[in-house]
């Protein structure tokens, strides 16, 4: 019996451990949020501030101010920047290849490098610049010290710092570059002629359905941060996860989180350009009309009710006595969640829309 009740209590402690964190919040790409918990404590971001970085490094590459293809010549200074990629004084690396180096493998050194290439070697312009983005995005807990996210004891200034919701925000901005998510889901990676591989600090790559990005954390005071992005049948979400104390438990945690979202939402159409939602009367004959086009939400498998979708119809008060295919006859509106979707109503033939007659 006290085998059994100590095995027992090994199992809890074991699952309540693996499943620990400070901030959690699971959304979509709309700013809907579905799961929240303590989101807008301020916490040390770690590596996740390295994000901010490659979009500055990306806004100049996308200006057509740096390239992909630039060679940036290693400083002294990034050489002797802790933790990643090897990287000598006098080396030089593609832009595209720092990249690389920053959001696979989250090597410190090429994110000061870039940070000093685009900032043509002021990296303190460029964590000003860091710190106007956030701001000009409304992310107001964000602080930015360090172009790569060393706590003060590495770099003699203050705590990269933020709270789940903005990294959730800057993350939905992030998701928008294609090179970046180009970059964040490889598992694994070479750079310089495929003499050094970069192999992912993100442990979900590969394991998860869907996940294709995009940046882990960690530091000893802001323990192990994730910010995920996955993708199924077209719908995509976004989890943060700060403060665990192992990589192993946040990775636990995200992992639940994304399956659990998508065993539980999936996007539907509320309203179906090949599906008639009025009639009218014309000449004794009856006339359906379609939506002028398709109206996608995200719903709740679990508890999804289509009766619950209002329509509000407004024909046109002078009806011809012919009308044709695409023929616009009046307007709707569609009320879903609190939500107001307005079109066109029109006339198609039952024919063009494989439709028997």
């Amino acid at each position: 019996m006290k085998t059994k009740i100590l095995s027992l209590m090994l199992l809890l402690s074991v699952f309540i451990f693996s499943y620990d964190y400070k901030e959690l919040l699971v959304g979509d790409t709309k700013g809907n949020i579905y799961v929240q918990d303590n989101i807008y404590e301020v916490r040390p971001l770690a590596s996740m501030t390295k994000v901010m970085t490659i979009l500055l490094t990306l806004d100049k590459v996308n200006a057509k101010e740096i390239s992909l293809d630039d060679n940036v010549t290693i400083s002294y200074t990034a050489s002797k920047v802790p933790y990643g990629v090897k990287m000598n004084e006098g080396e030089t690396f593609t832009v595209e290849e720092l990249l690389k180096a920053t959001a696979i493998r989250s090597s410190n050194n090429a994110a000061y490098a870039l940070a000093e290439y685009v900032s043509h070697g002021d990296v303190y312009d460029f964590v000003d610049k860091m710190n106007e983005r956030a701001r000009s995005m409304g992310l107001d807990s964000l602080r930015y010290c360090t172009p790569h996210g060393l706590p003060p004891g590495n770099t003699g200034t203050c705590m990269d710092q933020g709270n789940a919701y903005d990294i959730y925000k800057l993350a939905m901005t992030a998701i928008q570059y294609p090179e970046y998510m180009k970059i964040a889901d490889k598992s694994s990676d070479y750079i310089k002629d495929g003499t050094i591989q970069l192999k992912a600090t993100n442990n979900l790559l590969g394991k998860v359905e869907g996940v294709d990005g995009l940046k882990t954390g960690y530091h000893k005071a802001a323990g192990s941060n994730i910010v995920l992005t996955a993708e199924r049948d077209g719908l995509r979400m976004i989890a943060v996860v700060m403060g665990s104390e192992k990589s192993k438990n946040r990775d636990t945690v995200g992992a639940d989180e994304i399956n659990s979202f998508f065993s539980t939402y999936k996007k539907s159409k509320i309203v179906d350009s090949n599906k008639a939602i009025a009639t009218i009367k014309i000449s004794n004959k009856d006339y359906s009309l379609y939506p002028s086009e398709d109206v996608e939400e995200i719903i709740n498998i679990n508890n999804f009710d289509a009766s619950k979708i209002e329509y509000k119809f407004n024909v046109i008060k002078t009806l011809p006595r012919k009308i044709k295919n695409g023929e616009v006859l009046g307007d709707y509106t569609v009320v879903f969640e609190g939500n107001e979707y307005t079109g066109k109503l029109q006339y198609k033939e039952s024919d063009k829309i494989g439709i028997s007659k």
